[in-house]
């Protein structure tokens, strides 16, 4: 039983198409340029593009608050807030994978992260509320990150430095940025505050998506190399059973 949910959960996994053979074989049989991320560009444009992308949100989220809270309530206004960020993020979140890549699925993967980041560091922050629960909050959500990638580009070898990596920059950016708002209090000082944690947690996902996609990678590399042959698929579930019940006939 145990077996066939494992089974289950790695098909469920692969058919978001981040899997090595997966992405090898979308590149191969797209015509449209490959893109493959240097260490240097993941940093760059993780980092970059989250402190960005999260400094507009908070501004926007300032801006309407009232508007928001006056038409949708406070339910309401956290998920716009939280949709015009996955929406935002996700398109630097794109820039971070090997493409040609299937988009839709890029955001399904980015949303389901983000929400289970947000859930973990919830979790672990609300039974303290303090500085405790800050750092239990950071660790839990960049746990829950690592683990979710590592598992989706089916890099399991890479999950125990994408998890420090991941926890590690969060925390430098979200403790960074609170103390930074100490001295600049009010809207300014927020604006700096995500913006460093935007820094931060977006060097870590620069960092994570690369490690992550290291075995598609090598597996591309290899078959641009002069003479190299395309590798075999791995056979589906429905082959194998196949096989294997002709076996026993």
């Amino acid at each position: 039983m145990f077996k066939k949910r494992r089974k289950r959960n790695s098909d469920a996994m692969k058919f978001l198409g981040f899997y090595p053979d997966t992405v090898v074989a979308r590149v191969r049989a797209n015509p449209a340029p490959l893109r493959l991320p240097t260490l240097g560009q993941s940093l760059g444009v993780g980092a970059g593009g989250f402190g960005l992308v999260i400094m507009i949100v908070m501004a926007i989220a300032a801006v309407t608050d009232n508007l928001l809270k006056k038409y949708l309530g406070d339910k309401g206004g956290y998920a716009f807030n939280a949709l015009l960020f996955i929406l935002m993020a996700g398109g630097v979140f794109r820039r971070l994978v090997i493409a040609p890549a299937p988009v839709f699925r890029l955001y399904v993967l980015f949303a389901a992260a983000f929400f289970l980041y947000d859930a973990a560091w919830t979790a672990a922050y609300r039974p303290f509320r303090n500085v405790l629960g800050e750092w239990l909050g950071s660790l839990a959500g960049g746990t829950g990150l690592g683990l979710v990638f590592a598992t989706v580009f089916d890099a399991p070898k890479q999950a125990l430095k994408v998890i420090l990596a991941l926890c590690v920059t969060s925390s430098v950016g979200y403790f960074g940025g609170k103390f930074l708002h100490l001295y600049l209090p009010g809207i300014i000082g927020a604006l700096v505050w995500g913006a460093a944690y935007g820094l931060g947690l977006g060097a870590g996902l620069g960092y994570a998506l690369y490690t992550c996609q290291e075995p598609a990678r090598q597996q591309l590399k290899a078959l641009s190399a002069p003479g190299a042959k395309a590798p075999s698929p791995r056979p589906s579930a429905s082959e194998t059973s196949g096989r294997a019940g002709g076996m026993k006939s």
